[in-house]
């Protein structure tokens, strides 16, 4: 009886060392990927705020556009398009149809602006928390 309770003892002694080792290594891993994700996520950052700073004229463009069609959509009521079509100008109705396109390609590039500049805040606020969590772990240990 003592023999299969030594061999009991030992196959437990082996399985916990091989399962301690195995967490030990898996904890290793993890390590290793928390400290290249903080520099994957920050290469990442920079690389949407380079994008951000190409796209920034582009966006300032765009907005003027939409601000332009707003305007001109405040003055060319629906009295006036049905005028316009009534007496077949199509200048101004090409000119109203072109703005009209120009107001939809900006809103287009001003809402992918608005998607990188979310990314931006997204990829900020992980490294503001990875850094909040590594300070709070510090002052615990």
């Amino acid at each position: 009886m003592a023999e299969r309770i030594d061999k009991f003892c030992e196959n437990l002694r082996v399985k916990l060392t091989s399962i301690d080792n195995e967490m030990q290594l898996l904890k290793a891993t993890v390590d290793g990927k928390l400290k290249t994700a903080g520099q994957d996520v920050q290469t990442q950052l920079n690389a949407v705020k380079k994008r951000i700073e190409q796209d920034r004229a582009k966006v300032t463009a765009a907005q003027n556009d939409m601000k332009k069609w707003m305007e001109e959509r405040r003055s060319a009521t629906r009295e006036k398009i049905v005028e316009w079509k009534a007496k077949f100008e199509r200048a101004k109705l090409q000119g109203y149809a072109d703005g009209a396109e120009r107001y939809a390609a900006g809103a287009a590039i001003v809402a992918l602006a608005a998607v990188d500049q979310a990314q931006e805040a997204a990829l900020e606020a992980w490294l503001a928390r990875r850094e909040a969590d590594s300070a709070q772990g510090s002052q615990a240990a």
